[in-house]
């Protein structure tokens, strides 16, 4: 059985190479299963920046038993979330910090400096470290490594490893070309979501008879499954796949558990907890699931070749084997809860502003004039206010709270000394939030992303768009882009073509929509719109 796991990030003395370790010992073997040697081999820096910053040790931030106190009955981080515990610490030590590295894990500094981000961005080289989930990593190369063959995937593989799956995968899911052959079938599924909330519409009040978060689950992962797999799961129908429903819920807990084990301190890398066997339990659950998933559509392709669209699981088995099957189970864990949050997150803010919903569905009347019509690529080219909404939208509520690096150099952040191997949290959703970048930050202004500065908006609210790039980036920056960028963005702008197309959508609550926050923003508690009928003609 499987004894102890760590990572550490190593450095060699003056000039020396920074490496990446990952420790794994099995009955006092030991076998070392991922070593990664950066470029950056120069001497200590000299220069004159860095001799006047201050030193890293002055840095604020709590000491490891104050930190390890916060999580303890009556501590201030007890029963936070990510967003609630980040805005503690800030609240407490400023706009930068650094929270000692526990169990394993390096330091970590949390900047709110815009300036800090591009300096980190700027500095990350060719193959960024983004350590997020250790046990996504364990799970596949230590737990099961008869399913993924060393292959840990985009999300936990780094260096070489990982940029050698990132230059597999980028032609497939970055192309726009590649990802937009997918619209009409994208388009069906969104009309059949429509007909499923027609359904579920109770005509008197035009209020839903159903959970509408879950319900958009549902066709974020019918359209997530096939663009992955050319396959229909079922989901919007009367007639459900069942393991695809069971498989939705497993992504939910998954989310749950990896902030429990990945972003909280867990003593699971060195004692295998009841919680963390859970865990790995639901691990199981999805790998046996996506994998039947994945045999059966290999079957299917090999009796059809002549398709001229070729989903993702199809177009990398050309390439290979084990990237295709941990890629596509990435994509099915990561588009499902992701994708449906961020469209809820946009409709909420339309409902709230409804001169602005209606100034979006003059310019959808132009792209559909009849609801009967299929969306194309022409129709769908011209749509600068849908994307301005949508960026505003996720101004507000970024689905994630912060970008994260490894430093791979010596950096000065703020005026202060980080040392390579030391993680950088940027905080991108408080300045996203903050009248220092964005005028009016608290209200919903689509215009402040349009090229035209000629909507009365924009012109009382000259600063509405930050100057500094790095302030707005939820979709992160550079190698590490989200992969599944172009297709959530395709996924998201067809639905609110035919939902607002067809829909004056309104808020009903009286309260704002809240937020549960695990390594990602979800929307919770009340959610409760209504779904007036809008016809050809306004």
């Amino acid at each position: 059985m499987w004894k102890f796991y760590t990572t550490i990030i190593e450095r060699h003395g003056a000039g020396s190479q920074l490496r990446l370790v990952r420790d794994f010992s099995v009955g006092g073997i030991h076998s070392q299963q991922t070593q990664l040697e950066f470029l950056d081999t120069s001497t200590p820096r000299i220069d004159e920046k860095w001799q006047q910053a201050r030193p890293y040790g002055e840095m604020p931030g709590p000491s490891t038993l104050r930190m390890i106190s916060y999580f303890m009955p009556g501590g201030a981080l007890r029963n936070t979330n990510l967003i609630q515990m980040n805005r503690r610490m800030r609240e407490m030590y400023g706009d930068i910090y650094c929270i000692p590295g526990m169990m394993g894990k390096p330091n970590v500094v949390f900047t709110y400096n815009p300036e800090d981000f591009e300096v980190t961005y700027r500095n990350e080289g060719v193959w960024p470290i983004r350590i997020g989930l250790e046990s996504f990593n364990y799970y596949r190369k230590v737990h099961r490594p008869d399913i993924f063959k060393g292959v840990g995937g985009l999300v936990s593989d780094q260096g070489q490893a990982w940029a050698d799956v990132r230059n597999k995968v980028n032609p497939v899911l970055m192309k726009v070309q590649n990802v937009r052959q997918n619209l009409p079938q994208l388009d069906q599924i969104s009309k059949e979501f429509l007909d499923k909330l027609e359904a579920l519409r109770n005509p008197e009040d035009d209020t839903l008879s159903a959970d509408f978060h879950n319900e958009l689950k549902m066709w974020a992962f019918e359209s997530i499954s096939f663009v992955a797999l050319n396959t229909r799961m079922g989901l919007l129908s009367d007639h459900p796949d069942p393991n695809a429903a069971l498989l939705a819920k497993h992504m939910g807990d998954f989310f749950s558990y990896s902030f429990k084990y990945d972003v909280q301190p867990s003593i699971w890398p060195y004692y295998k907890t009841p919680g963390f066997k859970k865990f790995l339990k639901t691990y199981d659950d999805i790998t046996e699931i996506t994998s039947n998933y994945i045999e059966t559509a290999m079957k299917r392709f090999d009796s059809n070749e002549n398709r001229k669209t070729k989903c993702v699981l199809e177009q990398l088995l050309q390439l290979n084997k084990q990237v295709a099957v941990a890629m596509v189970m990435d994509m099915l864990m990561a588009g499902i809860d992701t994708t449906s949050s961020a469209c809820l997150t946009v409709l909420y803010h339309l409902a709230r502003n409804p001169s602005k919903q209606e100034k979006l569905r003059r310019e959808l009347l132009r792209v559909l004039p009849n609801t009967k019509d299929s969306l194309t690529d022409g129709s769908t080219k011209n749509m600068p206010y849908l994307r301005a909404c949508i960026k505003e939208s996720l101004r507000i509520t970024s689905i994630t709270p912060g970008n994260f690096r490894i430093t791979t150099k010596d950096l000065v952040l703020s005026g202060y000394r980080v040392p390579r191997g030391t993680g950088v949290l940027m905080g991108v959703l408080e300045l996203s939030n903050s009248d220092k970048y964005f005028a009016r930050s608290a209200d919903f202004i689509p215009e402040r992303w349009l090229k035209s500065d000629l909507a009365a908006d924009v012109q009382a609210c000259p600063e509405a768009r930050s100057r500094n790039p790095f302030v707005y980036l939820p979709f992160g920056f550079g190698p590490r882009t989200c992969i599944g960028k172009r297709i959530a963005e395709l996924e998201i702008e067809t639905l609110l073509v035919r939902l607002l197309r067809n829909y004056k959508v309104s808020w009903l609550p009286e309260t704002p929509l809240q937020y549960e926050s695990t390594i990602i923003l979800s929307p919770c508690g009340d959610i409760r719109f209504k779904l007036q009928p809008v016809g050809d003609a306004m």
